[in-house]
């Protein structure tokens, strides 16, 4: 089938965030007395601050969002496009796609952390966390990006890296398709599509 409308996931999909998310999730939760391994902090990936707080049983105050956001400036410059991946929008949009994101990320982080990227100039619409009462992996934002960008959810594919994208999209009823070109070793996500390269994406669009 040929889609209209691509919808990206942004952390771990088309921006290589991963370590500097861990890592700046490990540094705020030793703050506050937790000794968490980056590999104990992976269950956040994905999912919004209020539920990575919750799979990891940690107690913190109203401050937390704040230290956090201030120590990933010490950390987000390890943070760039996946090779290719701007590439591959551009290509999307030249081929009359619609492209856009949906992300568990706040406002303010997007605006702080995601400038550099050009989205702005890319993107069509862009659901973030401030946008929806519920977050992935419930239906509501891509909902919410269906409602926005006036989409038929069968002409639309979203592509993200983690199972709580896959079902965000199956609860939605829309295509959708985990990435492996980030290295994930990410299985058993029941997604409709797999992509090794974002050479196969832009076939799909062909």
């Amino acid at each position: 089938m040929k889609y209209k409308n691509y919808i990206f996931d942004l952390d771990g999909t088309l921006i290589d965030t991963e370590q500097a998310v861990l890592k700046t999730w490990q540094f705020t939760l030793k703050e506050y007395g937790y000794d968490f391994s980056i590999n104990d902090v992976r269950v956040v990936l994905g999912v919004t601050t209020d539920i990575g707080l919750q799979k990891l049983n940690a107690t913190v105050d109203s401050e937390f969002i704040n230290h956090w956001q201030k120590n990933y400036e010490v950390f987000a410059s390890d943070s760039d496009y996946f090779a290719g991946a701007k590439e591959m929008l551009l290509k999307l949009k030249s081929l009359k796609c619609q492209v856009g994101a949906v992300s568990s990320r706040s406002k303010n982080e997007y605006a702080m952390y995601f400038n550099s990227f050009d989205f702005d100039k890319i993107m069509d619409f862009v659901v973030l966390e401030e946008d929806t009462e519920k977050h992935k992996p419930d239906a509501e934002p891509l909902l919410k990006f269906i409602e926005m960008s006036k989409s038929n959810p069968t002409e639309s594919i979203y592509i993200g890296d983690m199972p709580t994208d896959v079902l965000c999209a199956k609860n939605a009823g829309i295509t959708a398709a985990l990435v492996k070109w980030n290295g994930s070793n990410v299985e058993g996500s029941n997604a409709d599509l797999v992509f090794n390269s974002m050479d196969e994406v832009i076939v799909l669009a062909n």
